[in-house]
């Protein structure tokens, strides 16, 4: 039986769900079966698929679109692993990745979640993530959130693609179904702290999330103020964790639709309600909404790679 079972959602693309595929029959790790979740009818996926030709590899065709989060929790059901690693169908992964994370696992507690580095790579820009580690301790929304840099890039965004946990982990706490966004950073949330998870970061980037890709995800388009409803009615926030995710999630969306400037008091009005404003997190706000220049990510993207460079440099000398 196979030790790992890899869990691939894919809706029409199958060109994009090939390379994925490929990505993980390229792996030094080799006991692992490949559960692909065709999420709704799409011949053309399963006529792609059926070309594969490797025994590791099945599919589970739904007769109707049931969304990212539940095609995840059917691959989930249907896979037969002791550990489950999720990929969306338009990343990659290294051909080291699962081996590194099962090694990292040999020495973290039954419940634990391992991820890795990644490439965050669009056609102007690549970025290494995380930048930064959980801090022992530190609430998983505030790792999330209030690890961001002056230039409102997250240190501690852990990619769906990056995640190997225990099938078991992943049984107990389900992805939540019908979530049209925020599926990974609400799984986060909800997991992390009720099955006290020891989450572990393999320090290399082991797998590319293909940015510029994201048109045509499973998960589906929703206003930004699905996002904020979500936030504050769910209730999974730190106080100043809420503060900044409306600072660096919320206000982004509003200005990128192109919202009137009421909307920026409107949200600072509520972030200053509900959550719990600092020095950095004051600056996001009002950042990110007049300052940053989202058309030119690139050279925004440049800067942050030269500061983590320098900082790591720094840091050897100082050794």
């Amino acid at each position: 039986m196979a030790s790992i079972s890899v869990v691939i959602p894919t809706r029409k693309r199958p060109e994009l769900v090939l390379r994925a595929i490929r990505s993980v029959l390229a792996q030094s790790y080799r006991e692992f079966e490949i559960v692909v979740v065709i999420d709704g009818p799409d011949a053309a996926t399963v006529e792609a698929l059926r070309q594969v030709g490797d025994e590791r590899l099945r599919w589970l065709a739904l007769a109707e679109s049931a969304g990212g989060s539940e095609a995840r929790n059917e691959g989930i059901r249907a896979s037969n692993g002791h550990w489950v690693a999720l990929l969306d169908d338009d990343d990659e992964w290294s051909p080291t990745k699962l081996d590194e994370q099962i090694a990292e696992a040999k020495t973290a507690r039954p419940d634990c979640l391992i991820v890795t580095r990644y490439i965050d790579s669009k056609s102007n820009a690549q970025i290494t993530q995380p930048a930064a580690r959980p801090k022992p301790g530190q609430p998983v929304s505030e790792y999330l959130f209030c690890e961001t840099s002056l230039l409102g890039f997250r240190k501690g965004f852990l990619q769906t693609s990056t995640w190997l946990a225990p099938r078991q982990v992943f049984l107990d706490v389900p992805f939540t179904k019908g979530l049209p966004r925020n599926q990974d950073t609400d799984w986060l949330l909800r997991a992390v702290p009720s099955l006290d998870l020891d989450v572990r970061v393999v320090w290399k980037p082991l797998a590319i999330f293909h940015n510029e890709s994201s048109v045509g995800r499973i998960t589906s388009k929703s206003d930004w103020r699905d996002t904020i409803n979500w936030a504050v009615d769910g209730k999974l926030f730190t106080r100043k964790a809420l503060f900044f995710f409306l600072a660096t999630v919320c206000i982004p969306a509003a200005k990128v639709q192109g919202e009137p400037l009421n909307v920026f008091w409107t949200l600072a009005k509520l972030g200053f309600r509900d959550g719990k404003p600092t020095l950095r997190g004051m600056w996001l706000f009002f950042a990110c909404w007049f300052v940053f220049p989202y058309g030119r990510f690139g050279l925004r993207s440049k800067l942050q790679n030269f500061i983590n460079l320098r900082g790591r440099k720094i840091s050897e000398v100082a050794k």
